[in-house]
């Protein structure tokens, strides 16, 4: 038995990290025959986007030797570093997944039915083709990140790749400041949907409590693990924090009842949304994966997105990461503006790329910002 362990950030850690260390390690499994497994609290997202999952939970102590791997290494390397009672540590990567194993095991991935038909009834709503654009933005934005950020300028050029008189549905995990971006939509705003919540039928439902809660599972892994009760945990923690700074701290009885108090706010939707673990991330990618023409963001989760699809032609920024500053104090003053002609995510994600990928410069906007 070998072992996956999730390790959980404020980026990185969401359904196309997750998919990918599923691929991984169902690789693994089948060049190794070690049997593998996770823990009851890892691969939430995963385990509740797809159905019949070759997944074993397990929570018992058993004893594994840690195998801490960095994320450049590739799949033979990794393959050949696993043994009996190993538990991985190591980013699953584009470039390090790659395995002959990989497009059987992609196949096996099929969406929970309730999934599919919400998504294909929205999909329905459109008359012909649609394209999918993916804006990533958010955790991406912090320095510290080390990613590339996909500016206006991007998106506007490969939008001019593709077909121009046909609907653009727009997926980001920073909705509020991708949504009052007027300048991204400015040209032809009938022609962009913005994709906000396909499980309430793509309308904001008027909960603030819901709405908070739908942020954090989206955007901070590292605390919610992507779990809805993780999140209002922390939500609770937050509203409490004002309190202990003016007392000794808060008891385990205050921040049960504020939990039950922000559950009694929820609305119906969002309560049956919970109880259904149903997840934005998961409608997202369903609906990514019927679109007939993807513009990615450099991200695992839109190339999944067109991975998952058999879309007819695909755009992807040339530059994907920036690299972790050894000063980030000292601000965007460090942040590459682009590099050059060297197409950084062929030479990541070259085994997923076909004839359909079509590349395109993305040139970091952060690096033309004046610093003072």
């Amino acid at each position: 038995m070998i072992r996956y362990q999730q390790e959980y950030s404020t980026s990185g850690s969401g359904l196309g990290c997750q998919i990918s260390a599923y691929v991984l390690m169902m690789s693994l499994a089948a060049d190794t025959d070690f049997n593998w497994s996770i823990s009851s609290k890892d691969f939430n997202l995963l385990r509740n986007t797809f159905s019949g999952l070759s997944l074993v939970v397990d929570d018992s102590e058993q004893e594994y030797n840690d195998l801490e791997l960095d994320d450049e290494v590739g799949y033979a390397q990794i393959k050949d570093s696993v043994k009996d009672k190993t538990r991985l540590f190591v980013y699953p990567t584009p470039a390090n997944i790659a395995s002959e194993h990989t497009d059987n095991i992609v196949e096996s991935l099929q969406f929970r039915q309730d999934i599919v038909d919400k998504c294909r009834a929205f999909r329905d709503q459109f008359d012909g083709e649609v394209i999918a654009m993916h804006i990533r933005r958010g955790d991406f934005l912090e320095l510290a990140s080390g990613m590339f950020v996909c500016g206006n300028d991007y998106y506007t050029a490969a939008l001019n790749e593709l077909p121009n008189d046909i609907p653009v549905l727009i997926f980001t995990n920073d909705k509020d400041s991708v949504i009052a971006d007027n300048q991204l939509i400015a040209s032809n705003p009938s022609r962009f949907t913005f994709i906000t919540d396909l499980y309430n039928d793509n309308e904001f439902i008027n909960c603030d409590v819901g709405q908070e809660l739908d942020s954090l599972i989206d955007n901070d892994g590292k605390y919610t693990q992507f779990n809805y009760m993780n999140g209002l945990t922390r939500m609770a923690h937050n509203e409490l924090k004002e309190f202990a700074r003016d007392t000794n701290g808060y008891t385990l009885d205050q921040l049960k009842t504020t939990i039950k108090e922000l559950s009694t706010q929820l609305h119906p939707t969002y309560r049956q949304k919970i109880k259904s673990k149903s997840y934005n991330a998961s409608y997202d990618l369903c609906l990514m994966s019927m679109c007939d023409y993807v513009i990615m963001a450099n991200s695992t989760f839109s190339l999944w997105g067109a991975t998952l699809g058999n879309p007819k032609k695909v755009i992807y920024p040339m530059y994907w990461m920036q690299g972790h500053p050894e000063h980030p104090e000292q601000g965007s003053a460090l942040i590459k503006t682009d590099l050059g002609e060297f197409n950084q995510t062929a030479s990541l994600a070259g085994s997923f790329i076909t004839d359909k990928f079509i590349p395109l410069e993305n040139p970091d906007p952060r690096s033309f910002e004046v610093v003072s």
